[in-house]
């Protein structure tokens, strides 16, 4: 083999692995490598989410829906989770962020969960004007 200086003094790849081989063989261990079976997805069953109708969804948001007192009015306050409110009211989480900075919604941080009071949404819904029909 004709090769360069570097060449000689590194040694081709081949001559690499020829002493590891060696070097491997004379200190008692192999120098394959063993793979792991692969996992096969079919392993694991996915059941799909049944999704409840509207009324049953927003049964569910409402009797999940924790109370606390108001220390303003001592009235009781209907609390959910920031998705569970954004499902209830209808709107997605930029509108509800838009919401709460405007003061229509009431939100509350509960650790570092933002809660939403229902009651607020209920109010921001009928505060919004009735469309006008052209038929008159």
């Amino acid at each position: 083999m004709f090769g360069t200086v570097g060449d000689i003094n590194r040694g081709t790849p081949s001559d690499r692995a020829t002493r590891k081989r060696r070097r491997d063989r004379s200190a008692g261990t192999s120098s394959t490598i063993t793979q792991a079976a692969p996992v096969s997805r079919r392993d694991t069953k996915i059941t799909p989410l049944k999704s409840p109708s509207r009324a049953a969804g927003r049964e569910i948001i409402e009797a999940r829906a924790g109370t606390m007192v108001d220390n303003d009015k001592s009235k009781r306050r209907r609390l959910v989770e920031f998705k569970n409110g954004c499902r209830y009211g209808k709107f997605g989480k930029t509108k509800a962020y838009e919401l709460i900075a405007h003061e229509r919604i009431r939100a509350y941080k509960m650790g570092g969960k933002t809660m939403i009071d229902l009651d607020s949404v209920d109010e921001y819904h009928a505060s919004l004007p009735r469309v006008e029909t052209r038929a008159g």
